[in-house]
């Protein structure tokens, strides 16, 4: 006897443990733009066995004077679509186990609003997070951040034809320093030239009077 309890007290805190199934939709929210299509998948999570999907909306304004709108139901084995409007199908439903597929054709601005699945496993329905759904006759562009550049330093070429068209201040700089060093070397060379000379011409002038003595 009481292992008979014992086990019916374990089977009823692994049952509270594990708890149901729930239901987890691909999106939170979705842009669309108009005459476009929409795609919300609906995945079954830990369920004992395969569950038809029914898939509902509600559209704008929300609230209780807006209920939900029942669009269109799964199952594994058999897909479902329904019509509506002028004939056309709005709604395509997709199922397969555990999975069930929700596609919105050609959707309006006034078919915006928040799409959910649910499923029953047993005396109450359970139901998605929802997939509010916002058309747009044209989507939001997001604006790239612009990138700080930094100029570029100028690199002087070794042909004179390319120096010559160069304008920056290092390309003058360094044809200036050439010609200002040439000069300064001449300069130098030039004066210990006169010097050498001048002492030559004394040495010569004052051994001349040597020999005169």
């Amino acid at each position: 006897m009481q292992l008979l309890w014992l086990g019916l007290l374990l089977s009823v805190a692994i049952s509270g443990i594990s708890g149901g199934p729930t239901l987890l939709q691909s999106s939170e929210v979705l842009q669309v733009q108009t005459n476009h299509e929409a795609k919300i998948i609906c995945e079954i999570r830990s369920a004992q066995t395969a569950q038809a999907v029914y898939w509902f909306r509600q559209l704008r304004p929300f609230g209780a004077n807006n209920p939900y709108q029942f669009l269109a139901h799964s199952n594994s084995k058999i897909p479902s679509a329904r019509e509506e409007g002028n004939g056309s199908q709005r709604f395509l439903v997709s199922g397969e186990p555990y999975r069930s597929t929700l596609r919105l054709l050609k959707m309006e601005p006034s078919d915006s609003g928040v799409y959910i699945c649910a499923i029953i496993p047993g005396p109450q329905l359970v139901f998605g997070k929802g997939t509010l759904v916002n058309v747009v006759d044209v989507l939001p562009t997001t604006v790239k951040p612009t990138k700080k550049t930094t100029p570029r330093r100028r690199i002087c070429n070794t042909k004179p034809s390319d120096v010559t068209q160069q304008n920056g201040t290092h390309c003058n700089i360094l044809p200036l320093s050439l010609l200002v060093g040439c000069a300064t070397v001449l300069l130098i060379s030039l004066i210990v030239i006169i010097r050498l000379n001048y002492l030559w011409n004394l040495a010569r002038h004052h051994f001349v009077k040597q020999l005169h003595r």
